[in-house]
C-alpha cells in the first residue's frame, strides 16, 4: 500500500523497557528489531492506495482513514477509531525518528569533512561521517572556543569557519589519523538493574508463581520457561511497565506525519535548506508508510480478537504487550495460551506462549547449550549484545545455573 505523495502533501494529514531502561533508552527491545521488521529502505512497499479522505473524520486523520478503508478495513470500525475523543496527534514519534535518521544519513560527506578539520586542529573525535552526540559535543566545544553560538549544528558555514581556523592553527596531519581500535563486544556486560541480587530475587518469585504456565509453554514449544520469563521481565518488568503511550495513537500520528508539514515546525533547526527539506520529506514519507503498515496490523489484530486498539499502551513506535511485539509480528508469532480462542498480548498466558513461539520459530531447540546458537536466537529478538547478555544471565539464574 502506498500513499499518493502529491495528494498527501496538499493536505494537513518506532521501548518499552522497564524502569531505568524506559528512561535512558539503552535498549530498543523486543521483536521489533531487524531483520524481523524490515525498514522501508530495505523493503519498500508500493501498495498503499489513495481514495480520498474519509468523510466525517477530522484533520489530520481523514486521508489516513481513507487509505485504511481502501486497504480493506471496515469503514465503520475505522471511523470509530479516528473519532475517539482520546486520539490526539503527537509529532513526537516522527520527529524523533527523523532526527535520528538525519544524524546518521544526512550529508555524511559534510559531517566527515567537519570531523576531519576538527581532528586536525586538535579535537579528539571519531571520523566516521555520522553526526552523533559525541560529534555534536565536540562541535559545541569548538564553537565556544571561537566565540560562536554553541548549537552543535553541522553546516556549510561551520565548515567554512573550520577552514579558516585550520589555515592558521593546524596541529595534526590528517594522514596521521587512526580510527579507534575495534572493540569486541563484551560477553559479560549486563544491565545491572536486572542482574543485581535484590532484583533477581523478585524475578524468581514472579517466575515460580507462574511456573505451571511456563511448563505448559515448554511442553508445547520446547523453549525454556526461564528464557521466556527473562525476556518478559527485561521488556516490561513482567507487566509492570507496558509503556506510557497509546500504541495505536503513536502509529497513527507517525503515519499521518508522512505529510512533513505536520512536524516541520519542530525541525527548523535542521531543516535549513532545500536539500535538508527534501531529505526530511522523503524519509517522512518512508517512515509514514512503515507506520501505516504497523497501524493496519495493530487494528486488524485488535478487531479480530475482540479487543479495543485504543486501549493498548506501548512504546513510541507501537510495540505492545508483555513481550513488546510489533504489530506486524503478531500474526506470525503470537499464540493463544489460555485456550479462549483469542490472542491478547496483555494476557499473561497468551504473552508467555507468544514469546515462546517467537523463540521456537527463530531457531531455539530445547535446552540448546551451544553459546553461539543461544546468542543468535536472542539477537533476533533484540540486536544488542548487552541485551543478549542480560537475557541469558537472568535466564540461567532462573534455571538454577548461576548464584
Amino acid at each position: 500500500m502506498k500513499f499518493n505523495k502529491n495528494k498527501m502533501r496538499n493536505i494537513l494529514v518506532p521501548i518499552s523497557v522497564w524502569f531505568a531502561l524506559a528512561l535512558t533508552g539503552c535498549v530498543v527491545a523486543g521483536p521489533r528489531s531487524q531483520p524481523t521488521v524490515p525498514t522501508p529502505e530495505q523493503n519498500p512497499s508500493e501498495s498503499i492506495k489513495y481514495t480520498g479522505p474519509l468523510a466525517g473524520i477530522p484533520a489530520p486523520w481523514a486521508e489516513l482513514a481513507g487509505a485504511l478503508v481502501a486497504s480493506g478495513l471496515n469503514r465503520a470500525q475505522v471511523s470509530a477509531f479516528f473519532q475517539s475523543p482520546d486520539l490526539v496527534f503527537s509529532p513526537v514519534p516522527m520527529e524523533t525518528k527523523l532526527r535520528e535518521l538525519y544524524g546518521i544519513f544526512y550529508r555524511s560527506d559534510l559531517t566527515k569533512a567537519v570531523q576531519e578539520k576538527l581532528w586536525q586542529i586538535g579535537y579528539d573525535l571519531t571520523i566516521d561521517g555520522r553526526a552523533g552526540s559525541d560529534t555534536q559535543k565536540i562541535i559545541k566545544e569548538f564553537q565556544k572556543d571561537h566565540g560562536l553560538a554553541a548549537d552543535g549544528r553541522i553546516t556549510d558555514e561551520l565548515d567554512a569557519r573550520l577552514k579558516v581556523v585550520l589555515a592558521t592553527s593546524k596541529v595534526r596531519e590528517l594522514s596521521a589519523y587512526k580510527p579507534p581500535p575495534t572493540v569486541k563486544p563484551s560477553r559479560s556486560q549486563t544491565y545491572s538493574q536486572f542482574t543485581n541480587q535484590t532484583v533477581l530475587r523478585d524475578i524468581k518469585a514472579f517466575y515460580e508463581a507462574d511456573r505451571p504456565l511456563f511448563k505448559q509453554m515448554e511442553n508445547r514449544f520446547k523453549v525454556p520457561g526461564s528464557l521466556v520469563a527473562s525476556i518478559m521481565w527485561i521488556e516490561t518488568g513482567y507487566g509492570r511497565f507496558f509503556g506510557k503511550r497509546k500504541a495505536a495513537f503513536s502509529l497513527a500520528s507517525m503515519a499521518a506525519a508522512a505529510d512533513i508539514r505536520l512536524v516541520a515546525g519542530r525541525l527548523t533547526d535542521i531543516n535549513t535548506n532545500s536539500e535538508a527539506s527534501a531529505f526530511l520529506s522523503d524519509y517522512a514519507a518512508k517512515r509514514g508508510k512503515w507506520a501505516f503498515d504497523e497501524l493496519r496490523a495493530l487494528l486488524v489484530y485488535a478487531w479480530d480478537n475482540g479487543l479495543d486498539p485504543a486501549s493498548f499502551l506501548g512504546s513510541v513506535y507501537g510495540a505492545i504487550g508483555y513481550g513488546q511485539f510489533m504489530p506486524s509480528n503478531i500474526n506470525k508469532f503470537a499464540a493463544d495460551g489460555d485456550g479462549d480462542g483469542r490472542i491478547d498480548l496483555f494476557n499473561k498466558p497468551d504473552a508467555i506462549f507468544s514469546v515462546g513461539k517467537y523463540l521456537a520459530q527463530s531457531g531455539w531447540r530445547g535446552d540448546m547449550l551451544d553459546e553461539e546458537k543461544r546468542r543468535s536466537v536472542i539477537m533476533l529478538y533484540n540486536r544488542s549484545n548487552v541485551y543478549v547478555n542480560t537475557v541469558l544471565f537472568v535466564a540461567d539464574f532462573l534455571a538454577g545455573q548461576t548464584p
